[in-house]
This record gives C-alpha cells, sequence and structure tokens, in this order.
C-alpha cells in the first residue's frame, strides 16, 4: 500500500482547520499550546506524563490529532531533524520497511519535524511513506518533549532524533532523545520493547 492509504486505516484525520493555520504562522512556539499555553517542564514531558495533547498538519493538509488513534492502540512519535537528513531517511526508511511490525503491534507511527507540508509532500513523493509526516512548525511538540536543537540546521531551529511511544491509555510510556544525529534505537529495539511492554500490561 502507498504513503496515505496505510494510515488512513488507523488515524482519522480532518482538513486542517482555519484556527491550526493561524497558529501555525505565529511566532511562539506556545501560542496554540492546548489549555492556553506556558513552557513545559524543565527537560520535556517523560515517561509517566501524560502525553502532549497536539493537532498538527501532514503532508496533504490534513490534522491529526492523538485523539485520532484507536483507542486500544499505542502511538509512537518519531520526530527528525527534516528532510535533508540522511540518519533521519535511513531511519524513516526502516520504518516503513516494518511498519506491518508495528501495525501488528497496534501501534501507530507518525514522524514530526519543523518541515513544512509543501516540503513533507515532497519528501513523501519521493519515498512513498506509510505514515503520516506531521509539520510542527512552531516547535510546540519538539518543546513539549525537550527535544529543540538550537539553531540546529542553516541557523534555524529543529528537533533532535526523538521517539516517544504513548500508551492507549495515553501516558508516555517510552522516551528515547538522541545525543547525535545518528543516536537512534532500532527498529529492532522498539519492536522488542513493545512486545514486552504489551506482555506486561497483559499479565496477572
Amino acid at each position: 500500500m502507498e504513503g496515505g492509504r496505510d494510515y488512513a486505516r488507523i488515524f482519522r484525520m480532518k482538513r486542517t482547520s482555519l484556527v491550526l493555520l493561524a497558529c501555525l504562522l505565529l511566532a511562539s512556539p506556545w501560542a496554540c499550546t492546548p489549555g492556553g499555553g506556558g513552557p513545559s517542564k524543565p527537560g520535556g514531558l517523560d515517561v509517566g506524563d501524560a502525553a502532549y495533547e497536539f493537532a498538527l498538519p501532514d503532508s496533504t493538509g490534513r490534522t491529526m490529532r492523538m485523539s485520532d488513534v484507536k483507542k486500544d492502540w499505542y502511538l509512537m512519535l518519531v520526530f527528525y531533524r527534516g528532510h535533508w537528513c540522511t540518519a533521519c531517511l535511513n531511519q524513516m526508511l526502516d520504518l516503513k520497511r516494518d511498519f506491518d511490525q508495528f501495525a501488528a503491534l497496534k501501534t501507530a507511527v507518525a514522524a514530526i519535524s519543523v518541515d513544512p507540508p509543501d516540503i513533507s509532500a515532497e519528501f513523501n513523493a519521493s519515498w512513498r511513506f506509510p505514515f503520516p509526516l506531521l509539520s510542527d512548525r512552531s516547535l510546540e511538540v519538539i518543546d513539549a518533549y525537550g527535544a529543540r536543537h538550537p539553531q540546529g540546521h542553516e541557523g534555524k531551529d529543529i528537533s533532535k532524533p526523538l521517539i516517544i511511544i504513548v500508551s492507549p491509555d495515553r501516558k508516555v510510556v517510552f522516551k528515547y532523545l538522541g545525543h547525535s544525529p545518528v543516536d537512534r534505537p532500532t527498529d529492532e529495539d522498539l519492536l522488542l520493547w513493545l512486545r514486552n511492554h504489551a506482555a506486561g500490561q497483559k499479565a496477572p
């Protein structure tokens, strides 16, 4: 299946609202934070915290919210530096290869960067990812999880490599923040962690 068709089975996404578009045009990374805004906790949300509620446009202009994920599914958020990043591309191609294995574990995947939707659309047209590419232009979600890399590319702030896994009850259950562009967990590590976590949740 081609990109877009796969994740339509998992997400119930809508067209980007005018309110969200207005938020994306604002300079403040907290202008559109649910509940009125404000800085995140030091170091960002961590394991045990309630996951950050977000609404971000994908490469087609549709809006994804955490509430769009099926209620009994995990959500894995993959924060990447940008379409230009070779290490990021390699990671995302691995995720594309293993997409069905994550889906078999009831894990939805979404990738987040500061790339605008039109750039993400070009990126996706080249590689046909089976998961949404979300645009966090204001670094709202990136800041919520403590992943901002100031002036990380061409003098502009971007995201550090980060993996967040959100449980079906919408708690952060896994966080891996990379210390370099190539510091990322493998799919094998993530799949093993998901299997073990799911088994632990089912144990009496």
